[in-house]
């Protein structure tokens, strides 16, 4: 049937795919990974397809207040003008930063190419400004920094000969535009891993040299790689010393939908569960939902949609409803009954914060640690770009049952753990603690 729908579809019949879900999986645009740079006419294809989708399709009408052809005014020309193509997709992701969105976006096609193999290409290292310092929160055991002896808890103190401190400042500051405060503080990572690259990529081809303070105050200079470091989704559970029941979920992957919902069957007899969703970007939004109903005996709503036309997405000409306007979960005979506790910080974006959000304002969690990334919308799947590059925009806004918005905003925790220096040098984990404080309290 899908060659039957395709052609429909490439006939211009709106009504029986509106949204376009099919239409725009039908015929991938022209790839050029063999190596030749994007021509002047792929170019301006592809600024006009980011341009027109996200006029004609974005969940906003209003396109969030912005002068959308005034944006194509200002980075047409300098998209066009990009020296390489790397430069050229990453002045046309800015014309979409334009929307303060962090769900829509640009990505190249060394982007797509990693995402799709489930890679991130990084130097591995989880940093966080804190008290006015660089810190290493985490270092990926197959980094070369962990190699080369990068430990949490450590400072990181030279990007180069330039200061650490100086460079993140410059880098916050020219940040694209984004969500929320929140979600800017990724960007200095992103760019730091950016200049690893080039670093790599150079006639030197040494890496990044970086240099790192250990808490005696001594110095750690490192020359540095990035590697392709597997993104690959997990879960996993445990029963805590106190016999609270602990899952840990990386990200909303309908691969390992079964094993959450299994994990979740197996505390069944614990008398409080804690979900760990810090760093945990989202993902699946109806695997998001499954988690929340495996909490929840009875049919409840647990939040409301928005879409550009006011009306649920459909495909078949209304026939099929994709996502509805009023989000409820059937609730489960089997559903896990104890108190629960969802543990968040700033990088906890998307299907998590839908997640944190439902719980809290039905009453069923509480939400313990930092303010989510407030990066709360949904988008229907990637859309194909001249020249391999592939786009997301937002088609769908979300309301919690009390009528609040997280985009932009985050999930407010009920109970606020900050970080600090010495937490992360002793690996105390705060966030947890609280957590189970406030489940053994009641």
């Amino acid at each position: 049937m899908l060659p039957v729908i395709a052609s429909t579809l490439v006939g211009g019949c709106a009504s029986f795919d509106p949204h376009n879900l099919i239409g725009r999986h039908v015929a991938p645009m022209a790839r050029t990974d063999d190596g030749a740079s994007l021509t002047l006419a792929t170019r301006k294809a592809a600024i006009d397809a980011v341009w027109t989708t996200i006029n004609e399709r974005y969940y906003r009408a209003d396109l969030n207040g912005v002068d959308w052809a005034a944006a194509r005014v200002r980075w047409e020309p300098q998209a066009l003008a990009a020296t390489n193509d790397d430069e050229f997709w990453e002045r046309l992701d800015l014309m979409a930063a334009e929307l303060s969105d962090a769900h829509t976006r640009v990505e190249s096609l060394k982007q797509v190419t990693r995402r799709k193999a489930q890679q991130s290409f990084s130097l591995g290292i989880g940093l966080r400004e804190i008290d006015g310092e660089i810190l290493v929160l985490s270092v990926h055991p197959e980094s070369d920094a962990y190699w080369a002896g990068v430990r949490a808890g450590m400072r990181l103190h030279k990007i180069g000969d330039q200061s650490a401190r100086d460079q993140w400042t410059t880098w916050r500051e020219s940040a694209r535009k984004t969500s929320s405060p929140q979600a800017a503080l990724r960007t200095p990572v992103r760019k730091l891993n950016d200049a690893a690259i080039a670093a790599s990529e150079g006639n030197s081809k040494r890496g990044l040299s970086l240099t790192f303070l250990r808490n005696d105050g001594t110095e750690l200079v490192a020359q540095l790689k990035p590697v392709a470091l597997s993104t690959k989704p997990s879960v996993s559970k445990r029963v805590l010393p106190n016999g609270i029941g602990y899952i840990r979920l990386t990200a909303f992957s309908e691969s390992i939908r079964s094993n959450l919902l299994d994990a979740v069957a197996a505390l069944r007899d614990t008398p409080a569960l804690i979900l760990d969703l810090r760093g945990n970007g989202g993902g699946s939004a109806a695997m998001a939902e499954a988690l929340v109903g495996s909490l929840i005996k009875q049919k409840t709503v647990i939040a409301r949609a928005e879409t550009r036309s006011g009306r649920p997405v459909t495909v078949a000409f209304g026939a099929i409803k994709i996502i509805e306007l009023e989000r409820s979960v059937a609730g489960r005979e089997d559903a896990y009954t104890g108190k629960v506790a969802v543990l968040m910080d700033h990088d906890s974006a998307s299907a998590s914060e839908g997640t944190a959000a439902a719980l809290q304002s039905i009453g069923r969690a509480i939400v313990v640690g930092e303010v989510s990334c407030g990066c709360l919308l949904g988008y229907l799947g990637y859309t194909s770009l001249p020249g391999g590059g592939e786009l997301a925009y937002s088609e769908i806004g979300f309301k919690s049952v009390k009528g609040e918005r997280i985009e932009g905003r985050g999930v407010v925790p009920d109970v606020t753990v900050s970080r600090s220096r010495n937490d992360v040098i002793v690996q105390r984990d705060r966030t947890l603690e609280a957590a189970q404080a406030a489940l053994l309290a009641n």
